[in-house]
């Protein structure tokens, strides 16, 4: 009778010989400390992989828990929180979420204390330092993480963002075939990605109909309405006067709206020419009151597509970073 040698427990310094690194470099990634490079650390959570290390003998993936990392003063996140815990419940998971600073060392530590309770998947909200190496330690772990961000990603983990250019087309595309050729963009910071990729679409639609974008006619200005009051009054002094308007969110949309419609300067607009059409982004109710054509990506389609996303992995799917399903398309919304 031939007996098996018994197999003896994994340690760190397994993981540290087969990964080619120092055992000090394993149990310094595994605490979240210190500085290692990328390369060490994927080869380090391909090593646990392949040898099945578990950091705790008593660790236990919970199948229905996930785990939520949003960012301080995140005001994207905040505002999805809601409709993104909602849809994670609907769909059977308990969630649990850390709020964190969104520096690498940071990240790291938050991730840890998800993982330390057992999550089966992780969504990231918003922009964060070390994303990269995030997705190297669930592909390593067969946990599920997907992003959610405002506008497209670098690509570091699949993440779920909005088409902004193709909400901005719509909308554009709308004003056009009501004979609007002179179209201004108002709002966004001019650093704004969110404002770019839609200043992309508007351009494109103009394109497509012959027309070219005036950078004149578009005007970044702050998300307070007595500062986008100003701007709605300077850009309708802009020559060619803008005969239609894209608003970059709810705030900049009231307050272009109240300029229109209030008070002498509406008198003496209507008076000399055509008034000018408010468009914008349905993300408030305030907005969708004022009987406008607006375009929307609501906030539960991206909760719910996240949802998803986090569900194909849990089903042993792979997902890429370029997958189409991670782009949430807008629409026209009725005119109430």
């Amino acid at each position: 009778m031939i007996t098996k040698p018994l197999r003896h427990k994994i340690t760190q310094q397994d993981v540290a010989t087969l990964a080619g690194v120092s055992v000090t470099t394993v149990s310094l990634v595994l605490g979240g400390k210190g500085r290692i490079s990328p390369e060490s650390v994927s080869r380090i959570y391909q090593a646990i992989d392949t040898l099945g290390y578990q950091r705790k003998a008593g660790s236990v993936m919970l199948p229905g828990l996930v785990g939520i990392i949003l960012p301080y003063h995140c005001h994207f996140s905040s505002r999805l929180l809601p409709a993104l815990s909602q849809a994670l419940q609907h769909a059977g998971k308990s969630v649990t979420l850390i709020y964190s600073e969104t520096s690498d060392a940071a990240l790291r530590d938050a991730s840890d204390r998800l993982l330390a309770q057992g999550v089966c998947g992780l969504v990231l909200c918003g922009q964060f330092s070390g994303a990269a190496t995030l997705r190297l330690r669930t592909l390593a772990r067969h946990i599920a993480l997907v992003g959610l961000m405002p506008h497209l990603g670098s690509g570091a983990i699949p993440a779920i963002c909005p088409d902004n250019a193709q909400a901005a087309q719509l909308a554009v595309e709308n004003l056009l075939v009501q004979q609007h050729t002179a179209i201004a963009y108002l709002g966004g910071e001019s650093n704004s990605l969110v404002r770019a990729e839609r200043l992309g679409g508007l351009a494109n639609a103009l394109g497509k109909a012959g027309l070219a974008f005036n950078p004149a006619l578009s005007s970044p200005c702050p998300a307070t309405f007595s500062e986008a009051s100003q701007a709605t009054a300077q850009l309708l002094k802009q020559q060619p006067r803008p005969t239609a308007i894209l608003c970059d969110n709810p705030t900049v949309l009231l307050a272009a709206h109240h300029v229109l419609t209030a008070g002498s300067h509406a008198s003496k607009w209507r008076l000399f020419s055509r008034p000018s059409t408010l468009t914008g982004f349905g993300e408030s109710d305030e907005a969708q009151k004022l009987a406008l054509p607006l375009v929307s990506i609501p906030l539960t389609s991206l909760a719910a597509r996240a949802t998803e996303c986090l569900q194909y992995q849990l089903n042993g799917e792979a997902l890429s970073c370029d997958d189409a399903r991670l782009i949430v398309a807008g629409s026209l919304l009725p005119v109430r």
